[in-house]
């Protein structure tokens, strides 16, 4: 603050600061020939902080061969010196690398397949291909194309999905809306006479419709604004006519339904913030590039004209819808978080979830349906039974009743049984026993009086032997 309560901003007294001094959040890039579409492209980049997160993971040591000619090193190194005041041209290596890599410096260029070049590039030439494709789904809208029959309306979806980098609407030569181009370029269009596709229903060539569907949304979100034409002739030319656009962006209030593919995520966002523009200045022959970029969380924007550096208002940034020779080109929108903190939709959507929980908790507790016991219900129901029995003891099932009295009359069946039975001798030598005790034990008596019976007819065998011996013998 100064000492007069005023805001510390520096006024137009202050223009013999450097731009990095005066802007800290932007700074100037100089022009090295013709470098002005690069300049302004390395401006969005620089308003990229996604890209600066992703690069900034990247061990770039890695790559020593041919270090010179990779542009993602290159890149990286741009974005890191870009804020430090001490490195006076940040961005002069990048430039020669991609003179090595044709894209030439002392002539023009396009901005649109600059950018392109650079993301094929930073594919290409990085070794950690998952950062590589990470950087790409950055700016990835992936989508679906498929025709629709007119005579039997049966949809053919081809099985296989694209993506686009950068989104390429086609203007009118009049006033339009970025609004009306987005749903232009989603439109169904119909394909007949030499046209015609083969339909597998109807089993001939008839008329179709093609279009379009939207697989998923980048986060990054870059259109290209279609101004040059080629005339019939073979001239190319500019279209300096009105498009409008507007610093937010909901492709749910652009597109129908119909436009989102099956496969879409429904909670995946669809709101986007506008944060960069690249503006061309001049004709088709010959032209100048700028921009107006805006940091990320912030809210001011600046314009960068190489390396001078102002703040302006986003009436300023308005004033490149066309009519003049200073138009938008390209348009750079961020992909705004489904859920914030502090308010708004996302404590709305939180609420309403919320409630639906608290609502079905209230159902499962209070208002089960008709015969849905709960264990601790179940449990109480049989305590109270039991008091209302006055104490009795709780009664097994019929089934166990009938087994345990059939357990018990075995049991006295068994007490009942006759203490013995006579048994008749069998053989010689043998014999039974004369009763039978319940514990299947023998009486000590019948054993020695068995022993004995035994023994007196091994006596009588041997008497008889030796009576047979002697007879012999005489």
């Amino acid at each position: 603050m100064t000492p007069d309560g005023r805001s510390g901003r520096r006024g137009p007294e202050n223009n013999g600061l450097t731009p990095e001094r005066r802007f800290p959040r932007c700074r100037g890039l100089e022009n090295y020939g013709l470098t002005c579409c690069v300049n302004a492209l390395l401006q969005s980049f620089i308003a990229t902080s996604e890209l600066k997160d992703l690069l900034d993971r990247w061990d770039s040591s890695s790559v020593r061969e041919d270090a010179l000619d990779n542009v993602p090193v290159h890149l990286k190194g741009v974005l890191g010196a870009i804020r430090d005041p001490s490195c006076r041209a940040p961005h002069k290596d990048f430039l020669r690398c991609l003179d090595r890599q044709h894209i030439r410096l002392n002539v023009q260029h396009d901005a649109d397949e600059v950018f392109l070049a650079v993301l094929n590039f930073i594919q290409q030439q990085m070794d950690d291909k998952v950062l590589a494709l990470e950087i790409q789904s950055l700016y990835r809208l992936s989508v679906e194309l498929h025709h629709q029959c007119v005579e039997c309306s049966s949809n053919q979806f081809l099985p296989s999905s694209s993506y686009l980098l950068s989104l390429p609407l086609h203007i009118r030569n009049q006033n339009n809306t970025l609004k009306d181009c987005l749903a232009s370029f989603f439109e169904l269009q119909k394909l007949s006479g030499i046209d015609n596709c083969f339909c597998d229903q109807c089993k001939t060539r008839t008329p179709f419709t093609h279009g379009h569907r939207i697989l998923s949304l980048p986060t990054i979100l870059c259109v290209q604004l279609q101004r040059f034409r080629y005339s019939d002739s073979g001239w190319m030319y500019k279209l300096d006519c009105s498009v409008e656009f507007q610093e937010s962006l909901d492709f749910q209030d652009i597109c129908s339904r119909d436009v989102f593919s099956k496969d879409f995520q429904k909670n995946e966002g669809t709101k986007y913030s506008l944060f960069a523009v690249i503006v061309h200045s001049g004709t088709a022959m010959f032209g100048h590039y700028t921009a107006f970029v805006r940091a990320t969380g912030g809210s001011d924007w600046f314009y960068a004209n190489d390396s001078h550096v102002e703040p302006v208002s986003w009436e300023t940034v308005r004033e490149t819808y066309g009519g003049r020779s200073r138009t938008a080109y390209m348009l750079l929108y961020r992909r705004e978080p489904t859920q914030t903190l502090g308010g708004g939709e996302g404590e709305e959507q939180e609420g309403e979830r919320q409630e639906g929980e608290r609502q079905e908790g209230e159902v499962q507790e209070g208002e089960r349906p008709e015969g849905e016991v709960q264990e601790g219900e179940k449990l109480e129901g049989e305590k109270q039974g039991g008091e209302e029995r006055g104490g009795e003891p709780e009664r097994e099932k019929p089934e166990a009743e009938k087994l345990e009295g059939e357990r018990r009359e075995g049991e006295k069946q068994e007490r009942e049984k006759p203490e013995g039975e006579k048994l008749k001798r069998e053989n010689q030598g043998g014999y039974k026993q004369v009763g039978e005790k319940q514990g299947g034990e023998k009486q000590d008596g019948e054993i020695l009086e068995g022993e004995k019976q035994a023994g007196e007819i091994l006596e009588g065998e041997k008497l008889e032997s030796e009576k047979l011996r002697e007879n012999q013998g005489g």
